[in-house]
């Protein structure tokens, strides 16, 4: 806009008149955006008490040294829903300054508010004294918004002056010019705007004043007044939590307005741009509290905070043992009831509420939970009871390696870790690995131990220690060229390869295939010492890859692997000639 239509601003509000014609009334409520300039002052916090107690949004262009003295009013303002926007640094004609020095005007004030809103919120700019021409729009980068109504508070500083004032120059879809660092205006301003709600009037932030009625606000345009079109969009709609228990803890679902972004915490803070947003439901500890708004644009078009508690804590979950045949649980306490199920080879015809042990047969699958009043109800939590008589509460039937960890420690050759646990996914050293062959081979004994090992880190006593002498002895593995052997480093596929290799070659005479390694597209990363073993265990199917055709020769193998490798090992048969 020119400097003439600053001019014509400033004289039809010293004429207390409307600068556009009054447009016909749209459909539905009336809307109009009071905005209040050049604070935050003395006087704002009142005015803020006289906004909330109204249910009013407003928009504030302040000063950004002025929202640096009144920080906590700034954060206020923001966390009640108000729009912050922008109206410079320290209130220059922009029109008189360069590009430069409008960008750091501008620049530096969002920066201050950035501090209640959370970076990435932007702002909308009043130029001061409605002076700004196209090289302040093109340097501004923002939206620049002006008014229709000018009660000309700055001039009468009386209430009922004020007052009448904007009754007498209101209408549907106007932008009210008012300045909260004059007490008078404060009280005025709240004056009227009771006597506007009676006559029809919503009171909007500039923001949704324009994008209720369908208006979009482009940077280096300006506006002075939504006009109405017809059209009301309605205001942003609070969200909805909901909440079921999941797992020990509770599952947080929060639905929200078509189009609308949410915003949520977890510890009771107040929301910004920075929050986080929303993307499925989530589980959450308890108790705790849940903030979530919905919003187009987080700085003057979001939903009222929504603010919900869940301040009851979960049951806390029974320990499941199975000894003798019989289910056995503990962990829980007097006020905590327990609810099991059996499945499989046994049924208990649903939930079961627990009363003592329960005599069960092998082949079953047992899973429970604490629930009692005033609390969530805990995790579910399982055990297997195999077909072999295994009981390990971290091995289920659903898992790819079940049979295998099953039979490997019916047999011996793989044991659990006590108290119910098999570890499945954790790594196999190699002092496990020469134990487990060792125990496959069933020659205990056969080897002298303790004195006579030639490593320095092979005491004697240790679970691998005769497992050791036997490798050795049997050109089944070897040691390092410092005199260790290294057993609890993490043994390799491609160094499992050579030692099942070797076993199966040397110990057992096994013919095994060749043209194995072929198949697999990390094939050349094989170290050269290991692409003989690779390529025959591969061959005969001891050692598999994994779903995207790779060997992964220097991966690690994890316990329910090796129980599976183990089992083939122990029952390799050559294809028939």
């Amino acid at each position: 806009m020119k400097r003439v239509l600053s001019f014509m601003l400033a004289l039809c509000a010293a004429l207390g008149m409307v600068c556009l014609g009054e447009p016909a009334q749209a459909a539905g409520k009336k809307l109009i955006a009071v905005t209040y300039d050049d604070g935050p002052g003395p006087y704002t916090e009142r005015l803020l008490d006289g906004l909330k107690k109204r249910g009013v949004k407003a928009t504030f262009f302040m000063q950004g040294m002025n929202a640096a003295r009144y920080e906590k009013t700034v954060a206020r303002m923001y966390r009640e829903g108000h729009q912050l926007a922008n109206h410079t640094y320290n209130h220059p004609d922009l029109t008189r300054l360069s590009a430069w020095e409008i960008q750091s005007q501008v620049n530096r004030t969002n920066s201050i508010l950035d501090k209640a809103a959370g970076k990435g919120a932007d702002y909308l700019l009043r130029p001061p004294y409605g002076s700004y021409n196209s090289a302040v729009g093109r340097a501004a980068g923002a939206p620049m918004i002006l008014w229709s109504i000018d009660p000309q508070d700055w001039l009468y500083r009386n209430a009922a002056t004020v007052k009448n004032n904007v009754l007498r120059n209101a209408h549907d879809g106007a932008v009210l010019l008012l300045h909260d660092i004059h007490s008078t205006t404060v009280d005025g301003s709240l004056s009227a705007i009771d006597s506007l709600k009676a006559q029809g009037y919503e009171f909007v932030t500039v923001r949704e004043l324009f994008r209720r009625r369908g208006r979009t606000l482009s940077a280096g345009s300006s506006y002075s007044q939504a006009n109405p079109n017809g059209k009301d969009l309605g205001p942003v709609q609070q969200p909805e939590i909901t909440s079921q228990p999941k797992g020990g803890q509770l599952e947080i679902t929060i639905t929200a307005q078509k189009g609308t972004a949410v915003y949520y915490s977890l510890d009771g803070s107040d929301l910004n741009q920075q929050s986080r947003r929303y993307t499925g439901p989530f589980t959450v500890q308890t108790p705790c509290t849940v903030k979530a708004c919905a919003a187009y644009n987080m700085n003057g078009s979001r939903s009222d905070t929504l603010e919900k508690k869940f301040d009851r804590p979960a049951a806390p979950a029974p320990v499941l043992h199975i000894e003798n045949g019989f289910l056995i649980i503990e962990g829980t306490t007097p006020e905590v009831a327990v609810y099991y199920s059996v499945s499989g080879a046994q049924d208990s015809n649903g939930n079961q509420l627990y009363t003592g042990p329960v005599a069960l047969v092998p082949g079953v699958r047992v899973s429970a939970y604490g629930a009692g009043e005033g609390y969530y109800n805990s995790a579910s939590v399982r055990i297997a009871y195999s077909p072999l008589g295994n009981v390990f509460r971290d091995v289920f039937h659903e898992a790819w390696y079940f049979d295998a960890v099953d039979k490997a420690a019916a047999e011996g050759i793989i044991q659990g870790q006590g108290d119910g646990v098999f570890a499945p996914k954790d790594s196999v050293t190699r002092g496990q690995l020469v134990t487990f062959l060792h125990r496959i081979s069933q020659e205990t004994g056969d080897v002298p131990a303790g004195e006579g090992s030639p490593f320095t880190d092979v005491p004697e006593g240790k679970y691998y220690t005769e497992a050791v002498a036997w490798a050795v002895e049997n050109d089944v593995a070897s040691g390092y060229e410092d005199y260790t052997f290294r057993p609890d480093r993490k043994v390799t596929r491609q160094e499992m390869a050579c030692i099942l290799y070797r076993y199966m070659t040397g110990c057992c005479g096994a013919a095994l295939s060749a043209g194995g390694l072929e198949s697999f597209q990390d094939r050349n990363t094989v170290a050269d010492w290991a692409k003989e073993a690779a390529d025959a265990l591969s061959a005969s199917g001891i050692l598999q890859g994994d779903t995207e055709g790779n060997f992964r020769p220097a991966d690690g193998c994890t316990r329910a692997e090796a129980a599976a490798v183990l089992l083939r090992v122990q029952g390799y048969a050559p294809p028939a000639i």
